[in-house]
């Protein structure tokens, strides 16, 4: 946050009513960044056979309980509307609306596996006290690429290992050190068979933080939304396996990136697969923009 802060590519704190706790404004080059990492990693994400769909940030209720998310007790992570709006939520993840889109479909065999991507806004009503998720660690709306697929009860598993190969590809690329982690049991959430998180080497806490993830979810999700498939060699109907992956999750790959990338004089070097998407720029300096004044304003 220091070196952002001091380049004048953030605005985190006194937000008042613009935005709220938990919020942040990214200014100049880092905006530029921030727009740089979604088209990489969609054209990535492309160029490996994902079909690109434009997914809503409003959904029914109901979906996001069929998808596993936990929606009972006091505080839970889903912002839900007024019930005047009906039964809806603001989505916590692509992953949700893609799944929506395949409900109650059955899908011929010959088209698995089915790969879809959307580039979302995600809204997560969770909080934390912790240090080290302070800054635009752990907020409370943030920009995601996500990577959904469909698949034959027998292929989820090597599926998984190629939405891991491309989240790994990814942080090469950017110049990122990392590890894979294959989480244990009491780590997963009701949804996952099997999650493999990537933990991103965070220079400036001196640990290694999530930056994404990846879950085979098997037929959890598929048998309560009603998507199956027809097997080639007969007309039984199955359920198929649906798998999800994070290929980047915006706020925490762009600490990593600046982190990562800093130079002595307090600048960031840009990453060489961002610059064509950054009009060729290859330094972060400091911006040339005006302070921001501080909002006071009463609660009435």
């Amino acid at each position: 946050m220091d070196l952002v802060k001091n380049l004048k590519l953030i605005r985190i704190e006194n937000l008042g009513p613009v935005s709220g706790p938990k919020s942040y404004i990214l200014l100049g080059d880092l905006a530029e960044m921030e727009e740089a990492l979604v088209q990489y990693s969609v054209r990535k994400l492309l160029k490996q056979g994902f079909r690109l769909v434009s997914v809503p940030d409003i959904l029914p209720t109901t979906v996001i309980e069929r998808c596993g998310m936990v929606m009972d007790g006091e505080h839970h992570l889903i912002y839900t509307l007024d019930k005047a709006y009906g039964d809806v939520c603001l989505s916590g993840t692509a992953e949700m609306a893609l799944a929506m889109k395949m409900m109650n479909k059955v899908i011929d065999g010959d088209s698995l596996p089915v790969k879809l991507a959307a580039v979302s806004r995600c809204f997560r009503a969770e909080a934390s006290n912790n240090v080290e998720e302070a800054g635009i660690y752990r907020v409370h709306q943030f920009t995601k690429v996500e990577m959904f697929a469909c698949t034959s009860e027998d292929k989820s598993s090597q599926f998984l290992e190629e939405l891991l190969e491309i989240q790994e590809n990814i942080f090469q690329d950017l110049g990122l050190g990392f590890k894979t982690i294959d989480m244990p049991s009491h780590e997963l959430g009701a949804p996952a068979y099997r999650k493999i998180d990537i933990e991103g080497w965070l220079p400036g806490k001196n640990v290694y933080g999530e930056l994404s993830s990846c879950s085979n979810c098997t037929d959890f999700q598929s048998r309560r939304l009603n998507i199956k498939y027809k097997a080639n060699n007969n007309n039984e109907a199955k359920y198929v396996h649906t798998l999800n992956g994070t290929a980047c999750a915006v706020p925490r790959t762009l600490i990593a990136i600046c982190e990562t990338h800093q130079l002595k004089n307090g600048n960031i070097e840009v990453p060489e697969v961002l610059v064509p998407f950054m009009n060729g720029k290859k330094i972060i300096e400091t911006q040339n923009v005006g302070e921001m004044r501080t909002y006071k304003f009463k609660n009435r």
